[in-house]
């Protein structure tokens, strides 16, 4: 192989690894880090509608909205009924850890299991004031859900568990 080839392959196989050891070192520090509000309060910036990033028709029939106790030891995601026959559905996660970028949270009832035999535990991480993802402890670090995005101006007033949810 002629010099001046040689020179180049190893170039382009340096640049390779470097964009490779950046994406990898981004990822690992944004799945450890987040986003964090001014006042550091997430839970207060949590309760909101949300939608699914991915969904056809956003913050339409599929906008879930997310309460805290005033305690903070709860968390309840709730999808309001989307017609007289529907009754929505409602997660309650007993919340094990809370920072300014990540609330970890068990869901009440979780059927779904590790590899080791123990119920799923979630992070929902925040990556900035309009979105969120999933990320289940027993992933890798920088394995996460689609996004999860605000769904504007409405803010939810109250959920009710057999009412739905009341909109200003």
């Amino acid at each position: 192989m002629k010099k001046p080839l040689r020179i180049t392959l190893w170039i382009v196989g340096l640049l390779a690894g470097g964009f490779v050891l950046t994406t990898a070192v981004g990822m690992w520090s944004l799945s450890r880090m987040g986003y964090a509000f001014p006042d550091q309060d997430l839970p207060g910036h949590l309760q909101d509608r949300w939608d699914w990033s991915t969904r056809a028709h956003r913050c339409d029939d599929s906008a879930h909205v997310i309460a805290l106790s005033s305690d903070r030891k709860t968390m309840t995601i709730s999808l309001p009924p989307r017609s007289s026959t529907d009754t929505g559905w409602t997660a309650t996660y007993d919340i094990l850890s809370l920072s300014s970028s990540r609330l970890r949270g068990a869901i009440r009832g979780e059927k779904r299991l590790t590899d080791n035999g123990v119920p799923v535990v979630w992070d929902l991480v925040l990556f900035g004031p309009n979105e969120y993802h999933w990320h289940r402890t027993d992933w890798k670090p920088w394995q996460y859900t689609a996004g999860i995005i605000r769904c504007g101006p409405r803010v939810a007033t109250g959920v009710s568990l057999t009412r739905g949810v009341q909109w200003n």
